[in-house]
């Protein structure tokens, strides 16, 4: 079996190396078809195998080679036919001269992405073993748009080794042939591979000189020149190549000159060129009919620059927004705290896999096993299944129909999230939504165009999510009763099942009610009387937090507090004139907080014996306000060596990070956490407290943070935490130390 196989990889090899795929491009409606046609017509004239190929989705190219008859695209083969049942020779037509015809077809107009189809085309065709096939001579006949990568495909080594452009003397065309030129030379990686041009006649004035200046700029020979003509109207009309009805007129003569031409490169390909595009002052030079002298080592044409190329390493400290993951994520996460309504992903399977896995690890990490488990319906999250096909003819029906089911189910409320895939292939999500909203008035609809990243990262995403919720907020609603809302509460990496309810006892404590948790398990009703909370805190001083806070404080006119819900004891004595002052309760509130202070005291009068002395380096990259830690390590008696903020990202710039012991202690600004290794052994301090998560340091204690939650009793519970990772040797006795040495007990046989 082996050898037969090898037998049969090398019959390939052979022939795909006896083998030419060229190419024709041009702007749409200059002749490619035609001239394609004709090419495959002359080729096979002179005995070579040929197959067409049209990558065009109005599918004629093959057509005057089949004599009018129906081709079978393709994409429409694909999308009804199982892959277990398809064939190659279903998709490969016979023609004149026994040339193989294929046409890729494409999506209806305005729907789906036809770019993707011809990607999903080559791929079938691969599949179904065209390159086992006996031919000499393959051409693609491709639409002229290579500004979307699924067109410029046949621009690739593995399929186009020489590239015919097809232009005429207008501007527009011969600025279609430049761009083609430029997608060659992201493509082509040195290899030369342009054929030539091919002058298609419009009968304009000068129009032979105007091309051949362009030719003579880009270096490239003008292969033929096909007159305008009254015989290719006339062989359309009969169905027909040009070369079949009219051999010995001087069109087809010119015609030949091209099949001539690529029959000389089948014998030696060192005939092709390189690519070398005009830049934009060079094309406006051609139009207005100068000459431009050719670049013998190629112009650099105006275009998007790798930055990780030209940027100098270990200079630019200021580090740029990263997209750590897509916005259609974000927005999922923060549709999904809606919990009596149903989150839609319109998009693949494994996106919705990964989308929801992370909500459910969120709950799961917050103690939410039980109900999970008991109420699995309590967060619900849809996908509309997107696969392939869907991408390349349109998923708006697919999105109809879940929509459709999920109402029959008992759905009410509806959240749309888009990702990449639909807004790609442009899906019109707003036209669905609408359409089934005018038939059911009753229903709550909302369309979250994240569009994968296209929208930005997770964090824009989530605000944009806040954006949609925040459309539910009856704005009529007055204020009533003793109520607060949080809003923007987010508990991705704190494992205690207790730690996200301190919010809400911190309020008890002031006899304060929780109107409405914003993006945080909140049903339909609590969002829709939003405003029946006096004041509004957030949680976390962060982008996402503050951006939620403008969201709302635009869209319903309200005033988010400055200050934060309490982290340690500092804050919650301003919280508590805050609100004692709002809600006349001073007295209540001054009781909370001697209560909380004695509670506190104790609880570090006794870590303090464990903690006094011991040196604290700290490092933030995340997170705005440390304050409460600098509180904690300085009533623990702990001496701070070290704090270092990161380099503001852009989405930090309006809130720098900041601090009431700014004169207190020195703070190093755009502190790079690459340089935690050398600070440490410097400093030598006893700990490094930090948020990146990046020390590199193992002989050293190290403790990640984020901030503690709220109230006081958090804010022990990371002091007895950071007291059990001291109490703990810096490396487990059986690792290596930072320097590769092992440790004493191993080095004695002990493990």
């Amino acid at each position: 079996m082996d050898v037969i196989a090898n037998i049969i990889s090398m019959h390939t090899i052979r022939a795909l190396i006896s083998m030419i795929q060229i190419a024709v491009y041009g702007k749409g409606g200059i002749g490619k078809s035609t001239v394609s046609a004709n090419i495959s017509y002359a080729l096979a004239d002179m005995g070579k195998k040929v197959m067409q190929i049209g990558c065009d989705p109005k599918h004629d190219s093959t057509r005057a080679l089949l004599n009018g008859r129906e081709q079978t695209t393709v994409l429409s083969y694909i999308r009804d036919t199982p892959p277990f049942n398809r064939r190659l020779e279903d998709v490969v037509l016979n023609g004149l001269k026994d040339i193989k015809c294929v046409e890729a077809g494409g999506p209806e107009p305005g729907i789906g992405c036809a770019g993707r189809g011809i990607l999903s085309t080559f791929d079938t065709l691969k599949r179904l073993g065209v390159d086992d096939m006996d031919i000499d001579v393959k051409v693609y006949d491709v639409l002229g748009d290579v500004v979307c990568g699924g067109f410029a495909v046949p621009l690739r080594n593995e399929y186009a080794d020489g590239v015919y452009l097809v232009t005429s003397g207008e501007f527009m065309s011969l600025y279609a042939a430049n761009n083609i030129l430029k997608g060659i030379r992201n493509f082509d990686k040195g290899i030369p591979r342009v054929a030539g041009i091919i002058l298609n006649s419009r009968g304009m004035e000068n129009e032979h000189s105007a091309v051949k200046r362009f030719a003579e700029a880009v270096c490239l020979p003008i292969v033929a020149v096909i007159p305008r003509s009254k015989l290719f109207a006339q062989a359309e009309k009969e169905r027909v190549p040009l070369l079949h009805l009219f051999p010995d007129s001087d069109e087809a003569a010119e015609l030949r000159k091209i099949a001539e031409n690529a029959v000389s490169i089948l014998n030696d390909k060192s005939k092709l060129l390189e690519s070398r595009p005009l830049n934009d002052e060079q094309m406006g030079r051609i139009a207005a009919g100068e000459s431009v002298l050719p670049n013998s080592e190629g112009t650099v044409f105006d275009g998007p620059v790798c930055r990780s190329c030209v940027r100098k390493r270990g200079s630019e400290k200021k580090r740029e927004k990263l997209v750590a993951s897509c916005a259609a994520a974000g927005a999922v996460y923060g549709c999904s705290t809606v919990t009596d309504s149903v989150t839609i992903i319109h998009g693949p399977r494994s996106c919705a896999h990964i989308m929801s896995s992370s909500r459910n690890l969120s709950e799961i990490r917050k103690g939410r096993k039980r109900r999970f488990m008991d109420d699995p319906q309590f967060m619900r999250i849809e996908s509309t299944d997107m696969d392939d096909t869907v991408s390349v003819f349109g998923g708006a029906g697919l999105l109809e129909q879940k929509i459709r089911d999920l109402i029959l189910e008992g759905c009410t409320r509806f959240f749309i999230v888009t990702t990449c895939v639909s807004g790609i292939i442009g899906d019109n999500v707003i036209d669905v939504v609408t359409a089934l909203s005018n038939q059911h008035p009753d229903l709550y609809f909302r369309v979250v165009e994240a569009d994968g990243n296209i929208l930005g990262d997770w964090d824009d995403g989530y605000i944009e999510a806040a954006d949609a919720v925040a459309d539910m907020i009856d704005k009529n609603v007055l204020p009533a009763g003793k109520r607060v809302n949080l809003i923007a509460e987010r508990y991705f990496f704190r494992i205690n099942e207790d730690k996200d309810d301190d919010a809400v006892s911190l309020l008890k404590q002031f006899g304060l009610e929780a109107n409405c948790r914003f993006m945080y398990e909140t049903d339909m009703d609590s969002i829709t009387n939003f405003k029946r909370g006096t004041l509004n805190f957030i949680v976390n001083d962060d982008a996402m937090s503050r951006g939620v806070a403008k969201v709302l404080e635009k869209k319903i006119g309200i005033k988010v507090e400055e200050d934060l819900l309490p982290c340690g004891m500092y804050e919650l004595k301003r919280f508590a004139e805050r609100v004692g002052k709002e809600f006349g309760i001073e007295k209540e509130a001054a009781e909370v907080v001697r209560k909380e202070e004695t509670y506190y005291l104790e609880a570090i009068s006794e870590l303090r014996k464990r903690m006094e002395g011991k040196r604290v380096f700290i490092e933030s990259s995340y997170t705005h306000s440390i304050d409460w830690l600098i509180e904690l390590i300085k009533d623990l008696g702990m001496e701070i060596v070290f704090i270092g903020f990161a380099p503001e990202r852009e989405w930090k710039a309006e809130r720098r990070a900041r601090s009431r012991f700014e004169g207190e202690f020195e703070i190093t600004r755009d502190y790079w956490p690459d340089d935690i290794i050398a600070d440490a052994d410097r400093i030598k301090p006893d700990i490094i407290i930090g948020d990146s998560g990046r020390s590199g340091v193992t002989d050293l204690h190290y403790m990640s943070f984020v901030r503690a939650g709220v109230g006081v009793k958090c804010v022990i519970r990371f002091a007895r935490e950071l007291a059990d990772v001291m109490a703990a040797p810096p490396v487990e006795g059986w690792r290596l130390t930072g320097k590769g040495e092992m440790m004493g007990d191993e080095r004695n046989g002990r493990y």
